[in-house]
C-alpha cells in the first residue's frame, strides 16, 4: 500500500460559514506538517498544538497510520500550529497529513473514513473555498471563487469546545421555514463569494446549527456581534467552534483587528485574533524530510 514516505504540509479549515452546515469551508493558513520515515516500531515526536498529548497504540495518530501504510512501523514527526478543540479543523488536517505523509495514493478517502464529513477535509486538501457531498462512498467537491481582496478576521478563544458535544446540541428535526431560510443563504452566499460586493450579513445568518450550538456556548453570539460592530460584512462560527470568524475587505482588516482586540479585552474575553487570506494551495507535499 506504502507508495513513498515524506513530508507534507496541510492547511487549517473552518468549515459551515454559516447557513453552509456540512456544505461549504475554507482553508485557513495555520498549518500542520508531518513527516514520515520507515522504522523498527510506532514512534511520534510532535510539537506545537497537541504536543502534549501521549500518542500511543489506539489514539487516533496510530489508527491513521495503520490505514494509510497499512504497518504501524512508521516514525512519525508533527507539528502543527491548528489549535485543538477551536472548530479549526484540526482532526481534518491531521489524518489528512498523515495519510500523505506514509504515501497512501488516497488521502482524502483516509480523511473521509475518519472524519465523516467531507468538507473541512476537501477545504484542506484542495484549498480555497469548497462546497463538498458525499454520494455513497464517493465525495463531490466543486471549487469556488472568492474575491482576491477577500480576508478572514477570526477569533480563536482559549475555550474548547469539543465536535461531539457541539454535535449532541443539534436537533433531530428543525422547522420547514428555517431549512428554507438556511437554504437559501447558502446558496447566495456560494454565489457572492467571488465579488466582496456581493456579500451581505444576511447571508451568513443560520437557523438550524448555530442558534443550537449557541446554547452550549453563548460567548459565541458576543464573539460574531464583536466582529460585526468592528465592521466586517459577516461573522459565523468557524465549524463547530469555539472559533468565530468575520469577512472583511483587505484594506480594513488591520483596523478591524484591533477593534475588535479592544473589544474583546474590554469584556474580559481572552482569545487569539488573526487575519488572513484563504489559503488557495491545500495540501503541499515535499520529497523526503521536509526542507
Amino acid at each position: 500500500m506504502i507508495s513513498e514516505f515524506g513530508s507534507v504540509r496541510v492547511p487549517a479549515s473552518a468549515a459551515n460559514l454559516g447557513p453552509g452546515f456540512d456544505t461549504l469551508a475554507v482553508a485557513l493558513p495555520l498549518y500542520l506538517t508531518v513527516s514520515a520515515t520507515p522504522a523498527a516500531q510506532f514512534g511520534f515526536r510532535g510539537s506545537g498544538a497537541g504536543a502534549s498529548e501521549t500518542v500511543g497504540e489506539g489514539h487516533l495518530v496510530h489508527r491513521l497510520v495503520l490505514a494509510a501504510a497499512g504497518t504501524d512501523k512508521v516514525s512519525l514527526s508533527i507539528d502543527s500550529e491548528i489549535p485543538l478543540a477551536r472548530g479549526l479543523g484540526s482532526s481534518g488536517a491531521l489524518a489528512i497529513g498523515v495519510a500523505a505523509a506514509c504515501g497512501h495514493p488516497d488521502p482524502l478517502a483516509v480523511a473521509l473514513e475518519f472524519e465523516g464529513h467531507p468538507e473541512n477535509v476537501a477545504a484542506s486538501y484542495y484549498g480555497g473555498l469548497v462546497a463538498a457531498l458525499m454520494d455513497g462512498q464517493q465525495v463531490v467537491v466543486r471549487k469556488i471563487p472568492v474575491d482576491v481582496d477577500l480576508r478572514f478576521v477570526v477569533v480563536i478563544p482559549e475555550d474548547r469546545l469539543s465536535t461531539k458535544a457541539a454535535r449532541r446540541a443539534l436537533p433531530t428535526e428543525v422547522p420547514f421555514g428555517d431549512a428554507v431560510a438556511t437554504i437559501s443563504r447558502a446558496v447566495l452566499l456560494s454565489q457572492s463569494f467571488s465579488r466582496l460586493e456581493l456579500l451581505a450579513p444576511v447571508l451568513f445568518e443560520d437557523l438550524i446549527h448555530q442558534p443550537y450550538r449557541g446554547k452550549i456556548y453563548p460567548l459565541a453570539s458576543t464573539l460574531m456581534g464583536v466582529l460585526v460592530d468592528a465592521g466586517c460584512i459577516g461573522a459565523c462560527w468557524s465549524g463547530a467552534g469555539s472559533s468565530c470568524l468575520g469577512v472583511a475587505a483587505a484594506a480594513e482588516t488591520a483596523a478591524i483587528r484591533l477593534r475588535v482586540e479592544r473589544s474583546l479585552e474590554a469584556r474580559g474575553v481572552k482569545a487569539a485574533v488573526l487575519a488572513m487570506a484563504p489559503d488557495l494551495e491545500g495540501i503541499r507535499r515535499f520529497s523526503g524530510a521536509r526542507p
